[in-house]
């Protein structure tokens, strides 16, 4: 169907008197659609990606390397919306790989307004054949495409919307406007609301577990496949109990082998007390083994990424030392340990991913020595997080 303007109403919020392909450097926001949540949390006022935030950062580094046209400066990933700064070269300058020798003389101003409604009079022009080769909006669209189409593929939903229809810039005027807008960028994670959920008070079990020694285990997701990742010594020293919200595959496999062998546990929900409990967990309770307790009421059901973020921080402070099952090094779990207190002993066990058995307690996957975890340095959005470890070894 051809564009007729009488009857199609799409409309651009572009300068329509600027040349979007003859040079300039922009602060550009990009949101998802209905800000849904899709490329990870902040924990820490550091951002940890997942695997979809991870596809948004690949695409947009890998723009500056078939778009010869473009300058990349400071940029973030946050959970529902993406950041940065891009220059875009004049056709005849030469070739420039820091943003930092440019000029900044372009003049002109769009608001940024990436959670709120448009102004009302904000110039909208509908443009039928698409943005200007060489155009930021060129740019713009190209990197939603491509990061759109990964992002799909990763959670199987060919064809589904990603990113909003349009996008938000700001023509950075001079080098007061762009060291303000980097400081923002810089300090989006730590602006973050990140909620902030108190110490557990709903409780059900023996409180008095609260006072043995504990150890927390964590794992991330994905790093383990077969049998439960136990061996033939326990996760917890003798009159030590285990603690850990038992979320990730390998935590609930440890939660199993621990209920077999009467370990103390104490469970620390990232959402409501369950109602009713399955038989063998209520034997363990009822004989004193087992406190299950959150901070969250009747009304919150479901376990989301802000609530598990808080669950394994608490954890990681409550215990008095800490087993790593499995680490991502661009994820949540990452990001927290880089925080943890020097004096706190933390194990990080290492197998590969895929491996069917194998022991985070001090055994290899194939029965011979413990090695040492190869831990490098991790992305979290783009800020380095390198958590400290013991290496491998007994847990006792």
């Amino acid at each position: 169907m051809m564009f007729d303007p009488t009857i199609h109403h799409r409309q651009s919020i572009r300068w329509r008197t600027h040349d979007y392909a003859a040079g300039g450097m922009y602060y550009i926001t990009i949101c998802t659609e209905e800000r849904r949540r899709l490329f990870g949390v902040v924990v820490n006022s550091r951002m940890a990606l997942n695997e979809a935030g991870c596809a948004v950062r690949d695409e947009w580094l890998k723009s500056a390397e078939i778009r010869h046209e473009i300058v990349l400066d400071e940029w973030v990933v946050m959970p529902d919306h993406f950041h940065a700064i891009v220059v875009i070269r004049n056709p005849g300058d030469l070739p420039v790989t820091n943003v930092g020798d440019l000029p900044v003389t372009n003049v002109g101003d769009l608001p940024v307004a990436p959670t709120g409604p448009l102004r009302t009079g904000d110039r909208r022009v509908a443009l039928p054949n698409g943005p200007a080769p060489k155009s930021l909006g060129a740019l713009i669209a190209g990197f939603k495409s491509a990061s759109g189409h990964r992002i799909n593929q990763l959670r199987n939903t060919r064809g589904a919307t990603v990113w909003q229809r349009n996008y938000y810039e700001h023509i950075v005027r001079n080098d007061a406007d762009l060291a303000r807008i980097r400081t923002y960028i810089r300090a989006n994670p730590a602006n973050w609301d990140v909620l902030r959920y108190g110490d557990p008070r709903f409780m059900i079990g023996n409180r008095t577990l609260l006072d043995l020694p504990k150890t927390a285990y964590l794992a991330s997701r994905g790093g383990w496949k077969g049998d439960p990742p136990v061996g033939d010594q326990p996760v917890a020293p003798t009159a030590s109990c285990v603690i850990s919200g038992f979320l990730s595959p390998m935590e609930r496999a440890v939660f199993d082998v621990c209920l077999a062998d009467n370990t103390p546990m104490i469970q620390v929900l990232a959402c409501r007390l369950p109602k009713t409990l399955p038989p063998r967990v209520q034997r363990a309770m009822d004989a004193g083994r087992l406190l299950v307790m959150t901070p969250f009421d009747e009304t919150v059901a479901r376990v989301n990424a802000e609530r598990a973020a808080w669950c394994n921080q608490y954890l990681l402070h409550a215990a008095d030392r800490v087993v790593i099952g499995h680490l991502n090094p661009d994820g949540m779990l990452a990001c927290l340990l880089s925080d943890m207190p020097a004096d706190k002993p933390i194990v990080i066990a290492a197998f590969p991913v895929g491996a069917t058995g194998g022991s985070p307690t001090g055994g290899s996957p194939t029965g011979g020595s413990p090695s040492a975890s190869p831990l490098q340095r991790g992305n979290c959005g783009g800020i380095g997080c390198q958590p400290r470890h013991e290496g491998l070894r007994g847990i006792r």
